[in-house]
């Protein structure tokens, strides 16, 4: 769906960040994104970890602004303030850290796929 794609990259489950509770989620359709806000101090009553949590003053912040629910939503800020660039801040955290676990990864597997190659050869530069 659209405005899901980049944060379901970053949150693969729902997670309480602070005051801030992130809702990753998907349909048949594609992935939809519910961001809440919690009180000073609360943590998050759970719904299943899909459904909007349960604590009375929770406000969504994020979440279906437009479109057909379940078929064509988008997905965007409900409310502006300081919990985007807080949400922002950790996003970006996290886009760093897998870029460089993806980096780290690509490396090991090209030098995994030197050293096969270097066997290879060196196998067959042995046959006589």
């Amino acid at each position: 769906m659209i405005g899901t794609e980049r944060f379901c990259k970053v949150f693969k489950k729902s997670e309480q960040i602070g005051r801030l509770y992130v809702l990753p989620h998907y349909h048949a359709r594609g992935n939809t994104f519910r961001i809440y806000v919690l009180p000073e101090g609360e943590k998050v009553i759970e719904n299943c970890g899909i459904n909007p949590p349960l604590n009375n003053d929770a406000i969504e912040v994020y979440g279906v602004v437009g479109g057909n629910p379940g078929w064509t939503e988008r997905y965007g800020w409900i409310h502006d303030g300081k919990w985007k660039i807080d949400f922002f801040y950790i996003v970006e955290q996290r886009e760093e850290k897998q870029n460089r676990l993806k980096s780290n990864e690509d490396r090991y597997l090209q030098d995994k796929e030197k050293e096969e190659s270097a066997r290879v050869a060196a196998l067959l530069y042995a046959y006589e």
